[in-house]
């Protein structure tokens, strides 16, 4: 649950105190900016003549402390080994909120659609960079790091993909599910993707939470960073529920990978792109239900728009994966019904 208004106004006045500290002089303005999915709220605060023109603050839905907020951890974790992400500047657990580096208000899908892919190229290139910094760091747990700790498993992903049966194919849709003959299909799926080499996953790894400034790449929404197939990130980003990069960006980018990363995990190219489909299929799966369930709990209809558009992904990739037959006529009814 977000924060009340009154809490919100609390928080706000905490973060310019914040900010007046830290940078040494008054704050301008503050102005609220738009939320994601998740529970936090955001604001950007102005504050010309200090050293940075501007800052964020994100307000969290109740009080931390450094050592239980898996943010705070990740930030420090992900900096540590060269992938760019904001700057904490101050923290005030007590009053739940965050002083942040300022990343902008474009992010790698804005990009994208302002400019196509002739100016975002380079832009995913960076990112993609970005990706092979995360998994070719050291993965041996040291200092504690949370994101090292923590693993996704077949019964983590077969759960995420039953929240995609009860939000979006009965809850949204009104349709009736045979739960057991589900979950026997979509163990066997999730199985199998976690056969895939684990390697550090920022669990988010799209468009939208991949920031554009001044040509650099900033990642954010980072807190539930954790070991994973090595191809959940290559899936989220290649094949966005947010987005439809088109056939020539998505080639691009699943060659790209295979050339800087995927010939060192797989032994050959078609091993590969089959392992990507899989794992984009409990991506993508997994995104439905996300946003059916904003639509059924929080009222949030923006993210319906997005599910057709992702269904037909999950249609193209049985296409590509002929074997996973049995899945693919469990699931056809529910995906021809969410395209409609």
């Amino acid at each position: 649950m977000k924060a009340s208004p009154t809490e919100q106004t609390r928080a706000h006045e905490r973060l310019k105190a914040l900010a007046r500290d830290y940078f040494g002089i008054g704050v301008s303005s503050l102005t609220p900016l738009a939320g994601d999915a998740s529970t936090r709220d955001y604001a950007r605060l102005t504050h010309r003549g200090g050293a940075r023109p501007s800052s964020v603050g994100m307000i969290m839905p109740e009080p931390f402390t450094k050592e239980t907020l898996p943010f705070i951890d990740v930030q420090a974790h992900l900096g540590e080994i060269g992938v760019r992400v904001p700057e904490i500047f101050a923290v005030d657990g007590e009053a739940g909120v965050i002083l942040l580096e300022d990343c902008g208000d474009e992010s790698l899908e804005d990009a994208w659609r302002r400019g196509g892919w002739e100016r975002a190229e380079p832009l995913y290139a960076a990112a993609l960079d970005m990706m092979t910094a995360m998994q070719e760091a050291p993965s041996a747990p040291t200092g504690g790091r949370l994101a090292l700790t923590r693993r996704f498993d077949p019964e983590f992903f077969t759960n995420e993909l039953h929240h995609t049966r009860k939000y979006a194919f009965e809850k949204l849709l009104g349709m009736e599910t045979d739960e057991r003959a589900l979950d026997a299909a979509f163990r066997e799926l999730c199985e199998e993707i976690c056969r895939i080499p684990f390697r550090l996953t920022h669990r988010d790894f799209h468009g939208r939470n991949l920031m554009v400034l001044d040509g650099a790449v900033f990642a954010i929404d980072f807190q539930d960073a954790r070991m994973g197939p090595a191809l959940y990130d290559p899936a989220s980003l290649v094949f966005d529920s947010y987005v439809d990069l088109g056939a020539e960006a998505r080639d691009y980018l699943i060659a790209r990978y295979w050339e800087t990363c995927g010939h060192r995990l797989f032994s050959a190219k078609e091993e590969y792109e089959r392992a990507l489909r899989a794992t984009a299929i409990q991506r993508n799966l997994k995104a439905i239900g996300t946003f059916a369930y904003q639509k059924a709990v929080r009222g949030a209809e923006r993210y319906l728009e997005s599910i057709p558009h992702t269904a037909r992904m999950v249609q193209a990739h049985f296409e590509k994966r002929r074997d996973l037959g049995p899945l693919r006529a469990s699931l056809e009814p529910f995906l021809d019904a969410l395209l409609k």
